[in-house]
Formats: C-alpha cells, structure tokens, sequence
C-alpha cells in the first residue's frame, strides 16, 4: 500500500509554524533533532514526522518521542517515496502559516524559531528567511561555519541561481502563502537533490528573501548525505538548469549556471588532485562567461595548485635520481 497513515496526532490550539521533519533509516540523529525542536523557545509550533518506509527503528523513535509530547509532534508513515515527496506530505498535513525544515540528521539552536520569526513579524511579506550553519561531523564535530554574504542587495535568484549564495535547509522558514502561490517541492528531482534550490527559485523569483547573519542551526555532514554524492548533485544541477531555462528569467542564467556547474566540479577535482582536469574544467567555465570573477580565480587557484604540484613532483624525481 502506497498510501499513508497518521500514527500520532495533535488535538491542541492551530499552531503559527509547522516543523517538517522527514526522515529514513535516520535512528542515528532523529532523536537530537527531535529534541532540539521540542526545546525551542518559540511555542506556537507542531512537528510533523514524515517516516519515509525506513527499515530501522526510525518510526519507533518518532513514536517514542510523540508518546510524551502528544500535543506537538504528529507522526506519518508511508512506504518510501523519496525525500521531496516525504516533505510535501508532511506539508499536505500542516496546520500553521509557516514551515521550517529540519531534516532528521540535522539539529536546532533553542532560539531558531524565535529569531528566525521576529524577522516575519517585522515583514509579514516575506517568503522566506534563512540564517547561517554550523558543519559537523557523524560525532557531532565542527567542520566549519560558511562564509555568507548575504545583504539587503543581494538578488536572491541571480546568487541562488548561480550558487554564489546558498540557503540551508535546516535553517530556511517560508510562508504558507508563498507555496500556494509557487508550488511545494518536485518530486522529479527524488534521489537527486536540488529539489530546495528548485523551491528557493521559485520563491525568490516572486518573493523578496532575507538573511539573518548568524548560526542557528547544526548541519551534519556525513556518507549518507545527499550532498556527500558529487555524481548525484552534479546530475541534479543539470536537471535543475535543465527546468530553468524553461522560464524567461532563468533561461538568461543558462549559460552562466552551466559554467558554474563546470567550475565546481573542477574544484572537486582539483580537491581530488587531478590538476590537469581541474584546470580544464574551469578553462571550459571561463569560454562560457568570460566576465565571471569567481571563475577567472578558481582558474588561477588550479593552475597555481597545478604548478606547485609539478614542481614537488620534479623534485622528488631529482632526488630520487640522485641516490646511487
């Protein structure tokens, strides 16, 4: 049976945020990211869990923590679908006039609900706000913080679009009214990804975005991230550009989101040490759009990493030669 059933429910007052927390075979973090959404100091929630036909005891822990938090936390079970369609059904059974996303691998900071909120509160017309992540690691390890430069200024399409800018899904709250008016998540893009960056387009494209600039949220990185598969999230950036360029505003971008797809995948190589292929790839980029700054220095980055590696490994050669 393909259909789904709701296991736990709310009978509460209509809450102002609707959590969507879809999850498969995720026992690992689901009960921190649970709880960091539970310890919020925004009230006016409901957390909807999406088990999208895991086979651990994914389902069990969703259960376990709705046991003791029946008046906020609703749990769906369905056979597996695919995490787009996971979230639009989690979306199908919400009650409140926003969303927020947290994946079951990700976690909360207490006050990401209230900080993000205030911001629609002074702009009740927004579509959409998002703030900063903290990487980490399986266990819970910093790995970063990325560098944002979101500003008031900022085209949110054009940067999305060509992923100057990014919005992360564990920190992203958007309106009810921007998802009628746009469409929620397509599911074309199940077992690829991008299917956020499709819904952050077509919000930016008739909706104004903003950007709070801190850390409100944990993102976790790890094998079995969707992000972790470069082949996958290359094919998906394709398809994406693919859909774009069916509209107006986004078949302008075509040509520089293709040679920015190009770009990053020789970052990857070049992080890889094929050099040779590195600069090729952002060669190839530059042919595309001559005027794009990001690209000319990821070009003069791989040539510079290219020549220092030959260098080392002339030298290695030398003094191997040396030796009688």
């Amino acid at each position: 049976m393909n259909g789904h059933s709701i296991i736990k429910n709310s009978s509460h007052g209509v809450p102002l945020v609707s959590v969507i927390t879809p999850v498969y075979n995720g026992e690992a973090w689901l009960g921190e990211a649970l709880d960091s959404a539970l310890g919020q100091t925004f009230e006016s929630m409901e957390i909807i869990v999406v088990d999208d036909g895991s086979t651990d005891s994914s389902l069990q822990i969703a259960c376990a923590r709705a046991e003791w938090a029946s008046d906020r936390i609703r749990v769906i079970s369905q056979n597996n679908a695919g995490l787009p369609t996971a979230r639009n059904v989690a979306m199908k059974h919400a009650r409140g006039q926003y969303y927020a996303l947290l994946d079951a691998d990700d976690a909360w900071q207490s006050d990401h609900l209230e900080a993000l909120m205030e911001i629609f509160d002074r702009d009740p017309d927004l579509g959409l706000v998002h703030a900063n992540i903290e990487r980490v690691d399986a266990f819970g390890r910093t790995l970063d913080i990325p560098n944002r430069t979101w500003s008031e200024q900022t085209d949110a399409f054009d940067a999305i679009a060509l992923r100057h800018e990014h919005v992360s899904c564990p920190t992203a709250v958007f309106s009810r009214s921007a998802i009628e008016m746009v469409g929620s998540f397509d599911p074309q893009f199940t077992g690829l990804g991008c299917e956020d960056r499709d819904l952050w387009l077509r919000i930016a494209a008739r909706f104004r975005i903003r950007y709070l600039d801190r850390v409100t949220a944990r993102y976790r990185v790890h094998r079995a991230s969707m992000s972790a598969d470069q082949d996958r999230m290359a094919r998906a950036r394709q398809l994406l550009i693919a859909k774009l360029g069916q509209t107006r505003r986004g078949f302008m971008l075509v040509p520089r989101m293709e040679a920015m797809l190009l770009s990053d995948l020789g970052l990857d190589l070049l992080a890889d040490d094929h050099h040779a292929a590195a600069i090729l790839h952002q060669w190839r980029a530059l042919r595309l759009t001559p005027a794009e700054p990001v690209i000319r220095r990821r070009l003069v980055r791989s040539l510079l990493e290219g020549c220092r590696a030959l260098t080392s490994i002339r030298r290695r050669q030398a003094g191997h030669g040396s030796v009688p």
